[in-house]
């Protein structure tokens, strides 16, 4: 519309540029020749078809598709801005974030709230159903009812539509990437519904059988109630169960912990192929009220030969970064089915080694799917929680192992991996990584790493050869837009296991590339081009913000790699050269003094505000409410503050940063004492450092170990949790 009138100024054009960064990339270069290029008078429209598509607009710049050299550098950084309740963030049909800028917003999103929950667009994809899924899954309880009502040529329609309307009524759904991850998810609800015996869902949950359940037995009732249906597009299987409210919830547990997701991409992919008409998310969300009519259409989907480029691409700078062969390199629909492939990769090496299925150990305070996950009996024997991470932990885990191996004949203390974040979210804290790799080597597990919050970039544990494997959520720095979700997992190429390790994994994954849909991968490979550029100056960043925060009279505590436990994470930062300057990361948290109200901070902060983390814009959150809600007292027993925020600093300018912060934090120390029950939950702090076990009592399990602290093992309550 802008290219249409006569003033072809940058002020004119500027506007436009910054509402359609969510359009294609040929559109957006249209946009961009026009703003440069201002003597040429042309239409947007004679732009699209004549430019050739090999310019990828990623957050900092253009870069030739073909070399990755920049030729065009935007001047533009990221302003500031807190968007209104359920606007997509980044303003994309496949954004991984929504606006809660209010701390009611997030109260009432915990609480099923019908006018928080209805003004959402869209959500984090691993607990929000997509739109587009939502539609493809009506589309598949449609599709079940025709199949199973072919046969009957008797009916008439009426009784036909009868019946339709009846079974979709009788029947929910869930969606899987593949006929494998379908038959696990079905594999899961027999066994946590129906079944309820403890057992896992396939032997070793490390096996898979094609169509069958492995040792489960088809003939049962559960498994004719629990069936897999191929929508035959895009390899999405439909997990067909009867409508209930627990069956639903089992559905999305497993969705939830183990991220074998259908990504929106290829929902909509799936919807067009089968003609299924839906409508964009991001129509309703335009500036001054007008619909952002270049939404309408539909993102270009990559044949074969561009999703080999792009799976080839991200596999090889991931490999480059962290110096490790692209062929050790797997990816994965998400960051949370990265973890989940890493424990299916320990059990399957304990299941070579002719052993008998083991423990899990989360060491330090977690995402708490990861523990959640490695606690269902479906998926694992059990798991072993040290929740401080610290030189007290260490020493119980200790005791632990040696007790567990002496208890054995074999002398195998029955532990597959243990896993670790580095650093925690969202304490930041850093576990003591060389002491753990030396109980991995005596007593033969697998120690996993998620390096998410670090990023590869900045902390080398693989080259070091202190990681036998670690896990990284693409969906967040890598790709720093935010409109894709991913993760991949790494092996290390220097460890002792490693060739049986690589080999394993592509039998459990299906090849390097698993379930990662191509016009995803394509996306994160456009957008991670200038990864370590944007890497670099969020590190400067964030740091910069986290010691202005440390003087501010109103903050009690900065939890940033920086004042936690810098001697135990200096070590592994990588070396310094002229692509990349490494650094303590983008992320940090925050609490208040006594008298400065965390509602009113968070209200007044003028920044986006919503889930997830490592976007190109400055992102904050109440953390443990959208993590803990319903958990809060656990988490508080790990000195997880209820009112705690947390802050993803983006690209944007320091001095913008500090200037919204400063503005809420005066806001938030003249709004008085904290509202009556803010902290009701610091009642809790008296219950000491807990640890928890799901192992049965007599097996040696960490019941045994906390006795030398004289406290007993506390499981977190709810199942719950929401936040990433």
């Amino acid at each position: 519309k802008h290219a249409k009138t006569e003033d072809r100024s940058h002020n004119n054009l500027r506007p436009c540029l910054v509402s359609c960064r969510v359009v294609s990339c040929r559109v957006l270069c249209v946009l961009h020749f026009v703003l440069f290029v201002q003597e040429k008078t042309v239409w947007c429209c004679e732009f699209a078809t004549t430019i050739p598509e090999v310019f990828l607009f990623y957050g900092s710049g253009f870069m030739d598709s073909k070399n990755s050299t920049s030729f065009i550098k935007c001047t533009d950084t990221p302003t500031l801005q807190s968007p209104t309740l359920g606007i997509p963030l980044p303003l994309d049909e496949h954004a991984c974030s929504v606006a809660m800028p209010k701390w009611d917003h997030v109260v009432g999103y915990e609480e099923g709230d019908e006018a928080v929950a209805n003004a959402l667009a869209c959500g984090y994809p691993r607990f929000v159903y997509h739109p587009y899924l939502q539609c493809l899954m009506t589309y598949a309880l449609d599709e079940y009812t025709k199949r199973i009502n072919s046969d009957d040529t008797t009916n008439n329609n009426m009784n036909n539509n009868m019946n339709n309307m009846n079974n979709n009524m009788m029947h929910d759904c869930i969606l899987m990437p593949s006929k494998a991850a379908a038959n696990r998810c079905r594999d899961f609800i027999v066994k946590a519904y129906y079944e309820r015996d403890g057992g896992l869902i396939s032997p070793d949950n490390c096996k898979d059988v094609p169509d069958v359940c492995c040792h489960l037995d088809m003939s049962t009732q559960a498994h004719r109630r629990v069936k897999v249906m191929d929508l035959q597009s895009c390899g999405v299987h439909a997990v067909i169960f009867p409508a209930q409210t627990g069956v639903a919830i089992e559905a999305k547990a497993y969705w939830q912990h183990t991220g074998e997701i259908v990504s929106s991409r290829r929902a909509s992919a799936a919807l067009q192929e089968l003609g299924v008409a839906f409508e964009r998310i991001t129509k309703r969300f335009g500036e001054r009220g007008e619909e952002m009519e270049f939404c309408k259409f539909h993102a270009h989907d990559p044949g074969q030969d561009e999703a080999n480029e792009a799976f080839e691409e991200l596999r090889g700078r991931i490999g480059s970064v962290t110096g490790q062969p692209p062929s050790n390199v797997f990816l994965c629909p998400s960051g949370m089915q990265a973890i989940h492939a890493a424990l299916r990769l320990s059990r399957a090496l304990r299941h070579e080694q002719h052993k008998p299925g083991g423990a899990a150990v989360v060491f330090g305070f977690p995402y708490l799917d990861t523990l959640k996950m490695c606690g269902r009996k479906e998926l694992s024997d059990g798991v072993e929680f040290f929740g401080f991470g610290d030189a007290r932990d260490l020493n119980t885990l200790k005791f632990l192992l040696k007790s567990r191996a002496a208890a054995s004949k074999t002398k195998d203390a029955g532990i597959t991996c243990l896993m670790t974040e580095f650093p925690s979210n969202p304490l930041l804290n850093i576990p003591d990584l060389l002491k753990l790799r030396s109980l991995a080597d005596e007593y033969n597990f697998l120690l996993i790493v998620d390096d998410t919050i670090g990023n590869f970039a900045n902390v080398d544990l693989l080259k070091s050869g202190v990681a036998d494997v670690i896990c990284t959520s693409l969906t967040k720095l890598f790709n720093g837009r935010g409109d894709a979700i991913a993760g991949s997992v790494v092996v290390s190429e220097g460890g002792a296991r490693s060739e049986e390790l690589i080999r394993l994994m592509k039998e459990l994954h299906g090849g390097n590339d698993g379930d990662l849909w191509a016009s995803d991968a394509r996306a994160i490979a456009a957008n991670s081009r200038d990864f370590l550029d944007r890497s670099t100056k969020i590190n400067e960043t964030a740091e910069k913000l986290a010691d202005w925060l440390r003087e501010r009279a109103e903050v009690e505590n900065v939890y940033y790699p920086k004042f936690t436990q810098s001697e135990l994470y200096t070590p592994f930062m990588t070396e310094q050269d002229d692509k990349h300057k490494s650094g303590f990361g983008g992320l940090l948290s925050v609490t208040l003094k006594e008298g400065v109200c965390e509602r009113t901070f968070y209200d007044s902060l003028s920044i986006c505000k919503g889930p997830s983390l490592g976007t190109n814009f400055t992102l904050a959150c109440p953390y443990t409410l959208l993590a803990h809600y319903h958990e809060l007292e656990f988490a508080q027993a790990y000195d997880v503050d209820p009112n705690l925020v947390r802050v993803a600093v983006g690209l944007e300018k320091f001095e913008d940063i500090t200037a919204a912060f400063d503005e809420a934090l005066l806001m938030a120390a003249g709004a008085g004492a904290k509202e009556a029950g803010a902290k009701a939950a610091s009642a809790g702090a008296g219950a000491g450092r807990r640890g928890f076990s799901t192992l049965a009592p007599g097996r040696g399990g960490l019941g045994a170990a906390l006795a030398l602290r004289g406290r007993p093992p506390q499981p977190p309550k709810g199942t719950r949790s929401r936040a990433t």
